[in-house]
């Protein structure tokens, strides 16, 4: 490793831990593959599919098509990764499962207007029990961030075939990391970053959306969802987010959407989203993780077997928003996947009751660094099991 590289090693890991927490194990940089179980598992297509009351966190106007309904779910996830940073036989592994609750609420007022609020939360840790590098004094390198989005929701059909929808982003993230290093001010010396403990944060922003059934068979969809702002994380601002004032925002994202009803069996469902990480100002620091916008591409179907019993299956790809350049700024952010597979069924038990599960794979990828970043990689795996239940009356 150059002298360069071994000042700049601890610096850029002080910037990667900051996201370790940020559902950097999912498909799409710091988001998950489908919010909805039914909707994860047709790969996470949704914008012109809404299929229950979690619909306004991927269309707000898709909650004009949801019966008056709640749901109740949870998203569990299994994330393995490792990487061999720089020094020889510097070696880290973290197994990391979580558990984050999801649910929503359509409340149709009449044939036109239509309130909801539906609930997307993100929420992962890393404790990878050793320090990052082996520098004396320094801790084990362990991060956590927690975010829920709470997403209340109204929707306005002028016409049957035709939705509008508008929303607000309500966001609380509560942000811990320690073990942090950098360079110290005599040349070649290192120096742990004080410990600032939970720090908790909030923001705003709007989401608005389209649905238009073109006919009983066809529909089409659009959405935006804008960037959204958030309050300083305490004393972070004067070290690991110092570039960014303290602050961890949430990007603002655009997709378009379509299903195909083929049969009264068989539907098809595609979207292509487009998540604009490059314009939160943490992923404009020079030394930091230099995310790019990321194009999503997802793909279902779902087979209605009987009036009781619906199979889902699904996939999902996407440009990798880290640069092989940039991989020594992200080795604590294992959020390398391109693709993923997925599974689900319904089961419902009566005319109010129906049972949701969802499985997805992200197969196991492997990064290895160039330029700065020549002696590093990353490999990293994840899976997650959506559930949850829907009652409607």
């Amino acid at each position: 490793m150059t002298r360069k590289h071994a000042l700049l090693a601890p610096a850029t890991l002080s910037f990667a831990l900051l996201l370790a927490g940020n559902r950097a194990h999912a498909i799409n940089g710091s988001q998950p593959g489908g919010y909805g179980v039914k909707n994860a598992a047709m790969g996470g297509a949704s914008i012109a599919l809404p299929l229950d009351a979690e619909a306004a966190a991927n269309n707000p106007a898709g909650m004009a098509f949801v019966p008056k309904s709640a749901t109740l779910g949870a998203d569990i996830f299994k994330g393995e990764s490792s990487t061999d940073y720089y020094l020889p036989g510097n070696h880290l592994e973290n197994n990391t499962t979580i558990a984050v609750p999801t649910g929503g609420l359509a409340w149709p007022l009449d044939e036109q207007w239509t309130l909801g609020v539906s609930a997307a939360a993100q929420g992962v840790g890393a404790d990878y029990g050793q320090p990052a590098l082996p520098v004396p004094g320094a801790a084990n390198a362990k991060s956590s961030l927690k975010v829920a989005e709470i997403i209340p929701s109204v929707a306005w059909k002028p016409r049957p075939d035709l939705a509008v929808g508008a929303a607000l982003n309500l966001v609380y993230q509560r942000f811990d990391v320690s073990g942090v290093i950098v360079p110290a001010p005599v040349p070649g010396g290192f120096q742990p970053v004080p410990e600032h403990g939970t720090q908790s944060a909030s923001g705003a922003g709007v989401r608005f959306g389209l649905l238009w059934k073109i006919s009983p068979d066809l529909a089409v969809g659009a959405n935006y969802k804008s960037h959204t702002h958030m309050g300083k994380l305490g004393g972070y601002a004067d070290d690991v987010l110092a570039y960014s004032e303290g602050r961890l925002d949430v990007p603002a994202q655009y997709g378009l959407g379509i299903a195909w009803n083929v049969s009264e069996q068989v539907t098809i469902a595609s979207d292509w989203l487009r998540i604009k990480y490059a314009g939160i100002s943490a992923m404009q620091d020079p030394m930091g993780f230099g995310w790019q916008d990321q194009p999503v591409f997802r793909l279902g179907g779902a087979w209605a077997f009987d009036d009781a019993l619906t199979l889902r299956a699904g996939i999902s790809r996407n440009k990798c928003q880290i640069e092989p350049s940039r991989l020594a700024q992200n080795v604590l952010v294992p959020s390398i996947f391109n693709r993923a597979y997925t599974t689900g069924i319904s089961w419902r038990e009566s005319k109010t009751s129906e049972f949701n599960a969802a499985l997805e794979f992200n197969p196991r990828r492997t990064l290895s660094g160039t330029e700065s970043s020549t002696g590093v990689s990353l490999s990293a795996k994840a899976y997650f099991v959506y559930l949850g239940y829907q009652y409607s009356w």
